[in-house]
């Protein structure tokens, strides 16, 4: 009887468990460059949801993973996810959706593909626009 007892006692912690793991919301996806070509590895990314920020950096091949509570973000709830890496930086949004769907071991899941651009500074923006003008009054100038 005492072993049935434990045995049982086991098996529900078992259960409890598994439902604990399977309790999360996942955010994931690649960072890309500008132009989609190549990945950028190590770049730091931080996905947003309810007004929660988690952190992660990029793998060696781009892939990122965030993993939130589920009751922190749910099904439906927007996701924002900002990557930036060496003066380049990218912001990309998308929905959770059910990890259902897609038969794997979450309960919610959403994929956000983040492409990097160079940040120009105020400098160097300024500079341009100036430019830009100089060079059509040369050209329009009779």
């Amino acid at each position: 009887m005492k072993k049935t007892f434990i045995l049982a006692i086991l098996a529900l912690f078992v259960v409890y468990s598994v439902t604990a793991v399977s309790a999360s919301t996942l955010i994931a996806g690649k960072i890309y460059n500008s132009d989609y070509s190549d990945v950028v590895a190590g770049a730091d990314v931080d996905a947003t949801c309810n007004g929660i920020t988690l952190s992660e950096v990029s793998e060696s091949d781009g892939t990122y993973a965030i993993s939130f509570d589920s009751e922190d973000c749910e099904i439906g709830d927007a996701v924002s996810v900002h990557a930036e890496k060496d003066g380049m930086y990218g912001d990309k949004s998308g929905t959770v959706l059910d990890g259902a769907i897609f038969d794997i071991p979450v309960n919610d899941l959403a994929i956000v593909n983040v492409p990097l651009i160079p940040e120009f500074g105020l400098m160097i923006g300024t500079l341009t626009a100036i430019s830009a003008i100089g060079i059509f009054f040369f050209v329009r100038r009779k």
